[in-house]
C-alpha cells in the first residue's frame, strides 16, 4: 500500500472505531487493531493520537459539508429538510464522536477541534443565507440563524439519547423553529412563504 493510501486507510479506520467509541477512549493500539497492522505503523503517520483524531475529524467535517449540500430544483423547505436530515443521520453515524465533541471538558474538545466545528457551523450559516435570505441579513436576523445552529445541535445531541422521534419529524420541527425565530428576529414573513409551506 502507498503511504497515501496508508496514511488514509488509517484515517478511515479510525473514523469507523470513532462511530463506535468515544474518540477520547481509543488509543493506537485500538487502530492497529482494527486496520490490521503493528502499533509502529500507526505512530509512523501519526505520532499522537491527537494529530490522528485532529486529521480523522478534518475530513469528516469536509465529507459532511459535501453532504449538507443540498439538490438543485427543490423547494428551500425541502431543500432545508434534506440538510437536516442528512445532518441527522451524520451525527447518529458517529454518536459517541458526536456527544464528545459537543459536550463541555471532553478531552478531544480543543482549540483545533473547535475549529473544525467552526467551519461546519460556517457552511450551514451560508447554506441558510442563500435560502432565507436577504442579504445581508440583519444583526437580529443574524443572530438568530446562528442561535438556530446551536438549537440544531443541542436537539440532535438529546435525539441521539431519547430517540423520541424519527429523523424526518425532528427535521420538520427544527424547520418550524428555524421559522418561529427569524420571524421573532424580525425578518418580513412574506420571505419566509418558502419556508412554512410542507408542499
Amino acid at each position: 500500500m502507498a503511504p497515501h493510501e496508508r496514511r488514509e486507510d488509517l484515517i478511515r479506520t479510525a473514523l469507523g472505531v470513532f462511530a463506535l467509541r468515544p474518540p477520547g477512549e481509543v488509543t493506537p493500539e485500538d487502530i492497529a487493531e482494527a486496520a490490521d497492522v503493528s502499533r509502529a505503523l500507526v505512530y509512523r503517520y501519526f505520532p499522537n493520537m491527537a494529530r490522528l483524531r485532529r486529521e480523522a475529524l478534518e475530513q469528516a467535517m469536509s465529507e459532511l459539508l459535501e453532504r449538507l449540500v443540498p439538490p438543485a430544483g427543490l423547494p428551500p423547505r425541502e431543500q432545508l429538510r434534506g440538510s437536516l436530515v442528512r445532518f441527522v443521520e451524520f451525527a447518529d453515524s458517529y454518536s459517541p464522536a458526536y456527544v464528545a465533541l459537543l459536550r463541555g471538558g471532553s478531552v478531544i474538545a480543543t482549540e483545533e477541534t473547535e475549529a473544525e466545528i467552526d467551519r461546519v457551523r460556517t457552511g450551514v450559516l451560508e447554506l441558510l443565507l442563500d435560502r432565507v435570505g436577504p442579504r445581508p441579513p440583519s444583526p437580529p436576523v443574524l443572530m438568530a440563524l446562528r442561535c438556530w445552529i446551536s438549537v440544531v445541535e443541542t436537539a440532535v445531541m438529546l435525539w441521539l439519547r431519547e430517540r423520541g422521534r424519527t429523523a424526518e419529524e425532528l427535521a420538520d420541527w427544527l424547520l418550524d423553529q428555524l421559522v418561529a425565530m427569524v420571524l421573532a428576529a424580525g425578518a418580513p414573513e412574506e420571505g419566509l412563504s418558502a419556508l412554512t409551506s410542507r408542499g
